[in-house]
């Protein structure tokens, strides 16, 4: 989605969501993952970096972050300073994985023009490709700046000062931490939780002053979890799906609203009001490429459509071609985005292939006023390497290729990093590589 940077210092991360790379038991296995990985990242296609020769013109502002292994597959965080103009005051949380038992795995925190501002080391008994997840950037704490929080193989979430990466908070976890922290008003009572769940499906609910809750989910959870007044009851619900197919939605005091089996592995999510009551939905890729659209009020399966392949992706929603109706944005393994009708499910359009199909890696779109016109433009990646503009129609607006090694296994962010009025693309490459694109 849309991702502004506002004054309170909240995040413009990925769309949530994200089917980057197995999710593994134990950190044995986690080497296995990664050993994969490697063999999925030697196979791309060649190319050079490349602009189309539609009405927007890539560019690559900066290129920030590296690692000795070509599979990272976790985006960056956004946010900015609270009173700092600029370039200055913008916060990019970039996570890099490493080899195993070496240096070289940590989060790297950049200002709007890729300056390093500080550097959190993985120790190396922790690294590996999963060393840290997608962080977020917000207020947690209180106080003066925000954190900067991620999930680690340290089997901890841990909250760093923004300005100066000072270790502020963190919380254990029974095993490594996989998908984005969130924070967020759960209780309704004015000051944000913490919620963070671990790759074995351990949720936690924090305060600044300890645990407030927590359940076992008995899966493994691979999409992130979204907070919302998801029945529209004018308190905040949490849903989150799992690995073994559930969708369950829990109370701001951790009671179990409603549970309910989508028979498939959830490994992408998103929420929005698609529809013309006051619920959110909830909806959710499979790994079987289905996508499922559930009522926000009792997890009731509102319409299915499944995209052609076992890779897909859901992205951003909203109305954007401007009819009034809201669209979810998909992406599957044959390089095609698909314009799904919030209400239905129908295809409104089918853009032309975005890269030689079928891929390996599918991670989903999201959106962000790239232009400057105050519209949102739907950006996709492919996973060997192509970022994709589009307009609201489906008509590819630009592209870019970088040269080299071009892998992508999870979601591009955009966000207005240099203050130009137009959102820049941040795509994190395979290689560690963080590269900002601006579409002039």
């Amino acid at each position: 989605m849309d991702s502004p940077l506002g004054d309170d210092g909240s995040s413009a991360g990925a769309s949530a969501d994200d089917r980057r790379c197995p999710r593994l038991p134990s950190r044995a296995l986690v080497a296995l993952a990664f050993a994969a990985l490697l063999v999925i990242a030697g196979c791309t296609l060649p190319g050079g970096d490349t602009a189309s020769d539609d009405d927007l013109t890539a560019s690559v502002d900066w290129v920030a972050g590296d690692s000795e292994v070509l599979g990272n597959h976790h985006s960056p965080g956004v946010g900015r300073l609270p009173g700092v103009n600029g370039t200055d005051g913008v916060v990019v949380a970039h996570p890099l994985g490493g080899r195993g038992d070496e240096e070289g795995c940590r989060l790297l925190a950049l200002n709007g023009s890729g300056g390093e501002r500080w550097t959190a080391p993985i120790p190396p008994e922790h690294c590996t490709i999963h060393a840290v997840a997608d962080p977020v950037v917000a207020d947690f704490l209180g106080g003066p700046a925000p954190e900067v929080i991620a999930s680690t193989t340290a089997s901890e979430t841990v909250a760093y000062d923004a300005r100066s990466g000072e270790r502020r908070f963190a919380v254990s976890l029974t095993d490594y931490g996989y998908v984005t922290p969130v924070v967020a008003d759960l209780a309704g009572d004015d000051a944000p939780e913490l919620v963070t769940v671990d790759a074995r499906g351990e949720l936690l609910v924090v305060r600044p002053d300890g645990v407030v809750w927590r359940r076992s989910l008995g899966a493994y959870t691979f999409a992130d979890p979204v907070v919302d007044d998801f029945d529209a009851d004018g308190a905040p619900e949490l849903v989150l799906g799992t690995g073994d197919g559930h969708v369950v939605a829990f109370t701001g005091d951790g009671v179990s609203d409603w549970n309910v089996s989508v028979d498939g592995t959830i490994v992408w999510a998103t929420a929005v009001d698609v529809d013309d009551d006051p619920a959110v939905e909830f909806l959710v890729t499979t790994a079987d490429g289905e996508i499922i659209a559930l009522d926000g009020r009792d997890g009731a399966v509102e319409w299915r459509h499944g995209v052609p392949g076992d890779l897909a992706a859901v992205g951003p929603a909203l109305d954007g071609d401007d009819d009034g109706t809201v669209e979810v944005y998909v992406t599957g393994e044959d390089a095609r985005v698909r314009a799904l009708d919030g209400g239905t499910g129908a295809v409104e359009w089918t853009s032309d292939p975005l890269s030689e199909a079928p891929l390996r890696s599918v991670p989903p779109a999201t959106a962000g006023d790239v232009d400057g016109d105050g519209r949102p433009e739907v950006v996709a990646v492919t996973g060997d390497g192509v970022v994709a503009v589009l307009a609201g129609d489906g008509t590819v607006r630009a592209t870019f290729e970088r040269e080299g090694d071009r892998a992508l296994y999870t979601p591009a962010v955009t966000a207005d990093v240099d203050a130009d009025g137009r959102a820049e693309v941040l795509v994190p490459y395979g290689d560690g590589r963080l590269h900002a694109v601006s579409f002039d």
